[in-house]
Formats: C-alpha cells, sequence, structure tokens
C-alpha cells in the first residue's frame, strides 16, 4: 500500500479484549503498511486470557489508548472486591486477573482523547464521545451521527466498540470505525485500519488475510480485493 502523498499515516486498533494473536497480526500489517504511529479505540481486555500480554504489547510500541467499557469494568469490578481463592479460577476464565500494573495502566487511560495533525482535529472514543456503551452502527439514525458529529468538536471521530468496520460523514465530519481486532476468543471483524493524513481517508484492513474490507454508513462491510503493499 503505497503512501501516496500522505503526510501522515495512521493506524487504527480497537477492541483487543485480550487476544494478543490478533494484535500481533495487526501491528505486523500496519509495520508492513508503514504507519508512523497507532491509535486504539478501547477494550484492551476481557473475553480472552492474554490481558497482561496485550498491555505489555501496547506500552512497549507507545500506542495511545482510550478506555473501553470492558477496560473500566475490569478495573471497578477488582476495586471493589477483595479476591478470594474461589474467584481466581473465575476471573481468568473472564480475562479479568490482571496483574496490579495492567490494572494501573488501564485506570489511568482516558474516555477519550485528541490529536492535532496539521489543520486536523481528531478525536479518539471508544463507543461516542459522550459514553463508553453507546453505539454507532451502519444503521443507526442519522441523529446518532449528526450527535457524534456535533458533540466530537472534531474534524475526525475515529470509534470502536461495535466491532464493525465503519466508514460515515456527516458534513466536513468523518466517523470512522476500524472494527475490532479480535477474532480468537469473541466475535468480532477481525480487522484494523489505516488513515491517511491529510486526506481523511481510511481503509480497512482483514488482519488474518491482509485483504482489504470496505465499510459505508448504512451498508454491512464487504470484502473486496486487494494486499497490504
Amino acid at each position: 500500500m503505497p503512501r501516496m502523498g500522505s503526510t501522515m499515516r495512521l493506524g487504527l486498533i480497537a477492541d483487543i479484549h485480550a487476544d494478543l494473536k490478533g494484535l500481533e497480526q495487526a501491528l505486523t500489517l500496519l509495520e508492513r503498511a508503514q504507519v508512523d504511529r497507532i491509535v486504539c479505540a478501547g477494550d484492551l481486555v476481557e473475553r480472552g486470557p492474554q490481558g497482561d500480554a496485550v498491555i505489555a504489547r501496547i506500552l512497549a510500541e507507545k500506542i495511545v489508548c482510550v478506555r473501553g467499557n470492558h477496560d473500566r469494568d475490569v478495573v471497578r469490578t477488582r476495586q471493589a472486591h477483595t479476591l478470594l481463592p474461589r474467584d481466581v479460577k473465575r476471573l481468568q476464565r473472564m480475562g479479568r486477573l490482571l496483574a496490579d500494573d495492567s490494572l494501573n495502566f488501564l485506570a489511568a487511560l482516558p474516555p477519550t482523547h485528541t490529536l492535532a495533525i496539521d489543520d486536523t482535529r481528531i478525536l479518539l472514543a471508544h463507543a461516542t464521545p459522550w459514553d463508553d456503551v453507546s453505539y454507532v452502527l451502519p444503521n443507526s439514525p442519522r441523529t446518532v451521527f449528526e450527535r457524534v458529529a456535533d458533540t466530537a468538536n472534531a474534524d475526525v471521530v475515529l470509534l470502536g466498540h461495535t466491532h464493525i468496520p465503519l466508514i460515515a460523514r456527516v458534513g466536513p465530519v468523518s466517523i470512522l470505525n476500524a472494527g475490532s481486532v479480535c477474532g480468537t476468543y469473541t466475535m468480532g471483524s477481525h480487522t484494523c485500519g489505516i488513515l491517511d493524513m491529510p486526506e481523511c481517508e481510511m481503509i480497512v484492513f482483514d488482519i488474518r488475510t491482509g485483504q482489504r474490507v470496505q465499510a459505508f454508513e448504512g451498508l454491512p462491510f464487504q470484502s473486496v480485493s486487494g494486499d497490504v503493499d
């Protein structure tokens, strides 16, 4: 995938859900695409068993992250309860048994993060700019997309949460979702994205095959031919 005239190439990941294999596949693809930096729209943990390893990899790669609802729930659960021996196996199965350093990292994640690239303002959030549980789906009412655009105070809004790749535009505002990295332990699109700036064009890839995936507002995503160069 040639860089053409792009001055900045962002790698987009979200909803890893403790799937280390999926994360490694995504990082390999994004490295091949020569992205300048990577951002993550939350939900690093739960569902899979490799939460600590995923967080360690995120830290090693210096990936900018926001907090997802599952990240928040894990921290809240551990803060509210003292672990008993009988809890350990249950939490392991749920992917909630994390090291203290991992919990501290998740607790410190912000709900949103703003990036400025030249004259373009980009908002990174998990579900929406206002909470981490609402859904912005391809078939959501137009009023949902308008609320995202109106509340984001940004030119580009990067979301996760739904596990569905999405490209939508409301006036000058682009609302983008690269889908979910996860796919091994829970249902997900097993995708990541590349955002070329200043064009504000996102391409989504299946991280297992390297094939491009296109997404449009109001339409299910469909595979199209093409590989990462």
